[in-house]
């Protein structure tokens, strides 16, 4: 019970000080308790995934048909139909394993951070390394990564309705409770795992991690999970099923019509069987698996670490991204470029984080004026960051805004830490984005001094000034030129009137003195404005989202090429001051919208789905997550986004960098393309292999194959082919399509139409062949031979009309996808074997073939390509 203990007590207990544990002292804990997880059932063991492939329907029909053939004495069959199972089985397997293991080091990409103190230094670990006796920094945002006793608090609350139900807050405490048995709901002074902080900061000692924690003990109890399926993917189930049970009917219409035509039952039956499974494209959800993972990986190399799966499917339909602006259009690499006090500019030379440089006014150095040391040093002392030095380089633990104020403040030479060694921090109240400004209070020699810093237009409402209208010109002024622009001021209140921790935000907007305010520059990153040209020639539409000022947010929006001719700029006061409908009646024209608030960013990105648009938000803030939720595709920032952001989320952004989003709608474009490739393969070849049977039925020809000899074609292409076209890279004109509905059918009109056109070409193609060796007295074992031979040969050329469904594959790079290359010439070296080995003769019911027979194969299967090609040209003429 360690909240009825003092933080004495609990420091004595877990032998540690407020420096924290040591390096070595955190490693040797950490391999004595373990890593802080709460482990699942695993359920990806190599034993499980190979069963799991024989999961499957078609599997227990081969499995049946293996069985029938034993009752009916033909063991060959049987060998080569468990042959068939085991080949299949490997292959899935093979592939699903590394699809399973790419997918854990995508994961371990995203996982938690926690920051600690240790030997002395607050660093930033991962969150599975902590270890009982850590102190842990608590910020708003954070996700409590393990179970903590706090010891020190700043209006700390904490949401844990995910353990106790309860949907308020709870403000925090550090006093020990002195009552046994408290429920965890009544442990004010205790932090659980999985709860999140919702405001304010604080201090805590970590007590119990992984398994050990209140969520871990309740983990124990529902220790299963549960995958579920992606829309696409139940989707594509469906699909399946309704090709399954076409195929059905169609072989029991093989089998009666056999009947009819004399032929025996045990022989009809067994190929009515193969026939089933050479038709189904039961090779999909392997490929699925394998495309979908090849896409999370490609999403990971460009920065975008997906968490949710459906993301990767969504993403192909995203015609609108709602971006921040901070830090994923811009660098987030603050500078204090000018300044304003008591009527005075001020410029400043250096860039970045390091303190090197000047002030100048009139371009005359400044080293003495009090209006300006007024302004820097409440820059400095109402912050919450640090700037240190590391390795001779400067570096910054806070916010890029709050340390480019401590830089321009010691380019002045005012030294950071002295001056808080002389204020005496009493107390403050945190920036967010509804209140849009941050106030202190501190003690200094005979008084207390409350510091304000914001938004200018706040500043100065709560300043003394009357006319203020030349101040709102000057900060205005730099503003249009792209500059962001904070306000300062500061109120001195005598030692007999303390204002305390109710009060002070009251006394904090009332009668201000206004010191003036300070001019950042944040640059658009160099890959944006070539990504908003992208997105825009991707028929997607790019909306900046910011808390910034309009005329700021405006500059930087022309800057990079978002705002165009006859686009507006809309704030949140244009929402919030006009009527309901207002915004609707308008949002298409917006392509920013200025200093608006997470209420804001949720009501514009519910209307434009109102609209029937497909949204991607980006965010990075605990007020984000509502709107990050509700967007299609919620996308977090890795570096600057708090934990419940991330949460939210489907996607984080490694590099915080808008062109990255870009880059993951491209590739989730081409994971669905790549689907339907593989779709459009498999039942080309199905389609093209039930005409021929059907024809040949109707047309009193003998069976054009035997059983095996459907499975060997179904073994030789459908195992490997459709696996390869999983590798397809993305078609250049992907990128200028429009993005595609959800509600589309993965087999559109368009897709139906070329089946059509491939089935009756491979169907009549391969009947043709069939016909023509029985017609020149070729032997049944001959015509057959040739039959299988024109329809191997049938599949590897329709591979190649599957890599595009635009582009002629005359004009396809040959090389772009190695993997399918391989794959063809394996496939051609098997058919090799099959057809002049005596062994696979045997098996296969095969014989060779003269040189004239396999001209013929090849120029006849070769004709789908020439059909596909006429198909293409007249599709991209009209």
């Amino acid at each position: 019970m360690f909240y009825n203990k003092s933080v004495e007590e609990l420091f004595k207990h877990f032998e540690v000080s407020e420096e924290g544990l040591s390096k070595e002292e955190a490693a040797l804990r950490l391999k004595k308790y373990g890593k802080n997880l709460i482990t699942q059932e695993d359920k990806s063991s190599l034993l499980f995934l190979f069963f799991h492939q024989m999961k499957d329907p078609l599997v227990y029909i081969l499995l049946i048909a293996a069985l029938f053939t034993i009752l009916i004495h033909h063991y060959v069959d049987t060998m080569v139909i468990i042959l068939v199972v085991l080949i299949n089985t490997i292959i899935g397997f093979i592939q699903e394993y590394k699809a399973e293991k790419a997918m854990q080091a995508i994961k371990k990409l995203a996982s938690p951070k926690a920051i600690v103190v240790r030997d002395g230094k607050e660093k930033r670990i991962d969150s599975q390394d902590l270890v009982q006796g850590d102190i842990i920094v608590l910020t708003a945002g954070n996700k409590i990564p393990a179970d903590i006793r706090i010891f020190s608090t700043k209006e700390l609350e904490i949401d844990e309705s995910m353990l106790t139900g309860e949907s308020i807050s709870i403000l925090k405490v550090t006093n020990p409770i002195d009552s046994k048995n408290l429920p965890s709901a009544e442990q004010k002074n205790m932090a659980f795992m999985g709860t999140v902080v919702t405001q304010g900061k604080g201090k805590g000692l970590v007590v119990a991690t992984g398994e050990h924690t209140e969520l871990g003990k309740i983990s124990k109890e529902v220790k299963t999970t549960q995958k579920d399926l992606t829309p696409l993917q139940k989707k594509l189930a469906v699909f399946s099923k309704y090709v399954g049970i076409i195929t059905i009917v169609l072989s029991v219409i093989v089998v009666a019509i056999g009947l009819f035509k004399k032929i025996p039952l045990d022989e009809i039956v067994l190929f009515s069987i193969s026939m089933i499974v050479s038709v189904i494209p039961e090779g999909l959800p392997v490929v699925i698996t394998i495309t979908m993972a090849l896409g999370i990986n490609q999403m990971a190399r460009k920065k975008a670490i997906v968490r949710k799966l459906i993301a990767v499917e969504t993403l192909g339909s995203c015609n609108y991204i709602c971006s921040d602006k901070t830090g994923t259009i811009t660098e987030n690499q603050m500078t204090v470029t000018n300044a304003f006090a008591n009527n005075k500019i001020y410029s400043f030379s250096g860039s970045g984080y390091s303190p090197e440089g000047s002030v100048y006014n009139n371009k005359v150095e400044v080293n003495n004026d009090n209006d300006l040391h007024q302004l820097l040093i409440t820059g400095v002392l109402c912050n919450s960051t640090d700037l240190f030095q590391e390795n001779g380089d400067w570096k910054i633990d806070g916010d890029p805004t709050e340390a480019a104020l401590i830089v321009s403040a010691m380019k002045y030479g005012i030294n950071p830490e002295f001056c808080r060694d002389e204020y005496e921090l009493i107390d403050e109240i945190p920036f967010n984005s509804v209140r849009q400004f941050m106030s202190s209070l501190f003690k200094h020699k005979d008084g207390y001094y409350i510091l304000v810093k914001g938004s200018p237009e706040k500043i100065l409402k709560f300043s003394n000034l009357s006319d203020n209208q030349a101040i709102k010109d000057e900060y205005t002024k730099f503003a249009d030129s792209g500059l962001r622009v904070l306000g300062f001021g500061f109120k001195y209140l005598p030692d007999n009137i303390k204002p305390n921790l109710l009060d002070l935000e009251a006394e904090s907007v009332k009668n201000l003195t206004f010191s003036g305010f300070q001019c950042i520059i944040d640059p658009p990153k160099e890959s944006v404005t070539e990504a908003v040209e992208n997105t825009a020639s991707s028929n997607i539409h790019t909306i900046m989202l910011t808390g910034d000022h309009k005329i700021t947010a405006s500059a930087i929006a022309k800057q990079i090429g978002l705002l165009k001719p006859g686009k507006i700029v809309m704030t949140g006061a244009d929402i919030d001051n006009n009527e309901d409908d207002y915004l609707e009646k308008n949002i298409d024209n917006v392509q920013v919208f200025a200093r608006v608030s997470p209420h804001h960013k949720l009501k514009i990105v519910s209307l434009l789905q109102k609209k029937n648009n497909i949204v991607a938000v980006t965010g990075d803030g605990i007020n984000d997550a509502p709107a990050l939720k509700k967007a299609n595709i919620g996308v977090a920032m890795g570096k600057a986004g708090t934990d419940v952001a991330k949460e939210a989320a489907d996607i984080i952004l490694k590099d915080d960098n808008f062109s990255s989003i870009y880059d993951a709608v491209i590739v989730g474009r081409t994971i669905y393309d790549n689907i339907q490739k593989v779709i459009f393969f498999l039942l080309g070849t199905a389609c093209g292999m039930s005409l021929v049977i059907l024809l040949s039925l109707l047309l009193n020809l003998p069976l054009p194959f035997l059983a095996t000899q459907v499975l060997w074609i179904n073994l030789v292409t459908n195992g490997i082919q459709d696996v390869a076209l999983a590798y397809e890279p993305g078609e250049k004109l992907l990128k200028y399509a429009v993005p595609r509905s959800p509600k589309e059918n993965i087999m559109n009109d368009f897709l139906l139409k070329r089946l059509v056109i491939v089935g009756l070409v491979i169907g009549l193609g391969t009947l043709l062949v069939f016909w023509l060796m029985l017609n020149q007295e070729k032997s049944l074992l001959y015509a057959r031979t040739a039959a299988m031979n024109t329809m191997v040969f049938f599949q590897l050329f329709q591979v190649w009309n599957a890599r595009s469904f635009n582009v002629s594959v005359f004009k396809l790079n040959v090389f772009s996808n190695p993997f399918l290359l391989i794959s063809l010439f394996v496939s051609l070296f098997a058919e090799i074997l099959v057809l002049n080995l005596p062994a696979f003769q045997y098996i296969f019911h095969t014989t060779e073939l003269d040189a004239n027979t396999w001209g013929i194969n090849i120029l006849v299967a070769s004709s789908v390509i020439f059909f596909v090609e006429i198909d293409k040209f007249i599709r991209n003429a009209k």
